[in-house]
């Protein structure tokens, strides 16, 4: 029994421990975009003004994780009566559902660069799985406040009718949703 304590006690000493850096998303930096066709005619753009994110990243082993949740009512798109439709039942029912949230479950990295997100995405109750590109991703020294921010832009394209979605997407442009996600964090 001793020798067994004692490996374990040898192993966990050798072990990495993971050095995992955590960044809170700062929310006068942090949106997210969408766009997405009208009756195959034209482009309806608008942004999500309340997200919360948390980046979890160790470098030296390439892991960690993103969680994006996404506060479905504060939907603008600049003309109130469309915000008012498409945050209704028929669209994004935010009554029922007021958030979208987005969990990775791996970072992809080329090199050093943190270029992908694969997780989850839960819009509307339900869940599939999506992968976010980031194509930039840099941390500085904040010039202002001496703390280390990092921005991130992640980017995806979704289908709404795999998320439910009944009304209007009868036309590829209309059921493709591009989705990008801006994000400045403060270490934790």
């Amino acid at each position: 029994m001793r020798f067994v304590l004692a490996a374990i006690v040898v192993l966990a000493s050798v072990t990495p421990a993971m050095a995992a850096d955590v960044y809170v998303s700062d929310p006068a930096h942090t949106q997210a975009f969408f766009e997405t066709g009208h009756l195959g005619i034209s482009w309806v753009r608008g942004r999500f003004k309340d997200v919360d994110a948390k980046i979890v990243v160790d470098r030296a082993s390439k892991q960690g994780t993103i969680e994006a949740v996404i506060k479905t009512p504060t939907l603008d798109t600049g003309f109130e009566a469309r915000d008012k439709h498409v945050r209704s039942a028929d669209y994004l029912d935010v009554e029922q559902f007021p958030t979208m949230i987005f969990k990775s479950n791996r970072l992809k990295f080329d090199g050093d660069k943190l270029v992908a997100a694969e997780g989850d995405l839960t819009l509307t109750g339900v869940t599939r799985p999506v992968t976010l590109d980031i194509p930039y991703f840099q941390c500085v020294q904040h010039p202002a406040n001496k703390r280390e921010v990092c921005g991130a832009d992640a980017r995806t394209t979704i289908k709404r009718s795999e998320f439910g979605a009944k009304r209007g997407v009868s036309t590829p442009m209309a059921d493709d949703v591009k989705i990008s996600i801006q994000i400045e964090a403060y270490k934790q």
